[in-house]
């Protein structure tokens, strides 16, 4: 397992991925220490490092890069389900149930989001309640609204270092 880390206007953001993919994604999380067996390699994380920086930066909708999030197989086909909400777009929890064919897990999909390894990337902060508030993100109601900020062209989350995307 590899990871880097990067600094936003979110805060410290640590990504760790393997050959299959991105595992892992935390936000200000100084409790959540790599193991001793994972290695930094920014080489090998410069890809998922890039595409972040580039979304943050509001240039980047999609993210091109294998996912690896470990979970059940009913969390990762709501992880999917949330992954096909478009950039600069929100849906419900209801719209996610019918999405997946279950109308009556809209509870189950909040679960799942609370837990989704790899927010941002897997777009948690685009599942709003039916009326449309903020909460229930893991990171809180301001990441949500600096989050769709940003997908709205409204602001960005990085520093714009052109030398550090290339």
């Amino acid at each position: 397992m590899y990871y880097d880390c990067i600094e936003t206007e979110l805060g410290s953001i640590m990504l760790l991925a393997d050959h299959q993919g991105l595992r892992r994604l935390t936000v200000n999380s100084p409790g959540y220490m790599p193991d001793e067996s994972w290695q930094h390699n920014p080489s090998f994380m410069e890809p998922f490092i890039r595409q972040l920086k580039e979304y943050l930066l509001g240039t980047r909708q999609r993210f091109t890069f294998p996912l690896a999030p470990q979970g059940t197989l009913f969390q990762q086909q709501i992880w999917h389900a949330i992954a096909d909400i478009p950039f600069g777009k929100t849906s419900s929890y209801e719209q996610i149930a019918l999405d997946i064919g279950n109308p009556a897990a809209s509870q189950a999909i909040g679960m799942a989001k609370n837990v989704n390894p790899i927010p941002i990337i897997i777009p948690c902060h685009r599942v709003l309640n039916s009326d449309q508030n903020l909460c229930g993100y893991r990171y809180g109601a301001d990441m949500v609204a600096l989050l769709l900020a940003l997908e709205s062209g409204k602001t960005i989350l990085i520093e714009d270092h052109q030398h550090e995307l290339a």
